[in-house]
C-alpha cells in the first residue's frame, strides 16, 4: 500500500482527518504538545499532501463521491479558530490558500475565500497571516501561498476576471 492509500485509509468517517480541521481532535494548546509543535496530522495537512503529491482527485472516486467527501468536510470540521466552517475558511490567508486548492481539487464552492482573499489585500498588494494581530505589511511567504491558490483558482474555474488584479499586485509586492 503506498502513502497516499494508507493515508485515505486513516481518514475518519465524518470526512476528517485525526478528528480536526488543522489540529488534531483535543489538541491541547496549553501542554507540553504544543511545545513540540504542529503534528501535520489533522485534515488539512492530509488534503495537502495527497493533492501536492498529485493524485488525481479522480481516485477517490467518481463526482458524487468527491462531492460527498467535501459535503461530509463541510458539515463536520470547524476551525479550530472560532468555530467557523471548513469550507468558508478561517482568518489565516495561508490556512485559506490551501483550503482554496484543496477544495478546488475536491470540487467545493469556493468563491467565498476568494471574497475574502479579495478583501484581506494589504495596501503594499499581498497578504500576511498576522494581519488579524495588527499587520500591515506583506509576508512574502504568505503573499506567495495566497498567489499559489487565487493561480489554482483561474485554472480551475476559467475566472480571471475576479482575481487577476489581485494576483498581479501580490505578484508585484
Amino acid at each position: 500500500m503506498g502513502f497516499g492509500a494508507r493515508l485515505l485509509a486513516l481518514q475518519d468517517p465524518d470526512g476528517q482527518s485525526a478528528g480536526g480541521a488543522f489540529f488534531p481532535a483535543g489538541f491541547d494548546f496549553d501542554g507540553p504538545e504544543a511545545q513540540v509543535g504542529q503534528p501535520w496530522t489533522a485534515t488539512t495537512w492530509s488534503l495537502n499532501s495527497l493533492r501536492e503529491w498529485g493524485l488525481d482527485a479522480a481516485v477517490l472516486g467518481d463526482t458524487a463521491v468527491r462531492l460527498d467527501a467535501n459535503s461530509r468536510l463541510d458539515a463536520n470540521s470547524r476551525w479550530e479558530y472560532d468555530d467557523l466552517p471548513y469550507w468558508g475558511g478561517e482568518v489565516d490567508c495561508c490556512i485559506n490558500s490551501w483550503t482554496l486548492s484543496n477544495g478546488l481539487w475536491l470540487g467545493a464552492d469556493l468563491d467565498g475565500i476568494v471574497d475574502w482573499f479579495l478583501a484581506h489585500r494589504l495596501p503594499d498588494g499581498g497578504w500576511n497571516c498576522e494581519w488579524v494581530d495588527g499587520s500591515t505589511r506583506s509576508s512574502f511567504a504568505s503573499t506567495l501561498n495566497v498567489l499559489k491558490g487565487l493561480l489554482d483558482y483561474e485554472r480551475t474555474t476559467g475566472d480571471t476576471e475576479r482575481v487577476r488584479e489581485a494576483r498581479r499586485g501580490g505578484e508585484e509586492c
